[in-house]
């Protein structure tokens, strides 16, 4: 199912401002964005178009295949793309896994794969090539993550964010042409949903324990006069 609707531009910045409320009516930035939000996938965020979906798998820190997604678009200010890594089965996974061990075969393994996984994944990027030029902590509706900046050997630049919320990981990863800006309207607008679609955030203690909190910009298909063009899939 998919629904659209076409207003002024509206996105949240997490990283720069937590909690703050953007609005861009009508500047030739924001035209031909749109806030796409995958229920199934429980996350939103601001796209250059609508993007393609394809299949992927990912081999995760303690070496078990998991299913994924890419959303990605390609524009002429660079490559756009969402990674989700469906980590929901790790125990199963592992639990069916045929080359274990006594080193992998703990209870709790499947659990610290979970809790292993941004790092893992910034790791990847660390590993791939590229001059690293940031690396470290961020969050977004207070779910920690990791950013990372790497300027390419043909001067592009990309711009990396990890977060894992409710066993998946989220790879947002943009790359823009030498010269171009940060692209800071796909990178702070990643939103977390829940099972029934409705955005998450956190306020969180210095342990690192998280408790929801209500949010005051709930608009998802509901509020078409303050929202951009949404593209909105079950």
């Amino acid at each position: 199912m998919m629904r659209l609707h076409t207003k002024s531009m509206r996105w949240i910045s997490s990283a720069a401002a937590a909690g703050a409320l953007y609005v861009v009516a009508n500047s030739s930035a924001a035209q031909d964005w749109i806030e796409y939000i995958n229920r199934d996938e429980r996350f939103m965020i601001n796209f250059p178009g609508e993007p393609t979906v394809t299949e992927t798998t990912h081999i995760s820190a303690f070496e078990v295949e998991y299913p994924g997604k890419i959303f990605a678009v390609e524009s002429t200010r660079g490559n756009y793309s969402v990674t989700v890594i469906d980590y929901t089965e790790h125990f199963r996974r592992h639990r069916e896994r045929t080359d274990g061990t006594e080193a992998n075969s703990s209870g709790t393994v499947p659990i610290m794969d979970v809790r292993a996984s941004v790092a893992h994944a910034a790791n990847m990027y660390r590993t791939r090539g590229g001059e690293v030029t940031h690396d470290g902590w961020i969050d977004i509706e207070k779910v920690d993550g990791h950013q990372l900046q790497i300027t390419n050997p043909d001067q592009s630049r990309s711009f990396i964010g990890i977060f894992q919320h409710d066993a998946r990981l989220y790879i947002l990863d943009a790359t823009v042409p030498r010269g171009y800006p940060p692209p800071i309207l796909f990178q702070s607008s990643l939103g977390f949903l829940d099972d029934e679609g409705r955005r998450v955030r956190y306020r969180v203690d210095v342990n690192g324990q998280r408790e929801r909190v209500d949010v005051r910009y709930e608009w998802i298909g509901e509020d078409p006069d303050s929202t951009a063009e949404q593209v909105v899939t079950e």
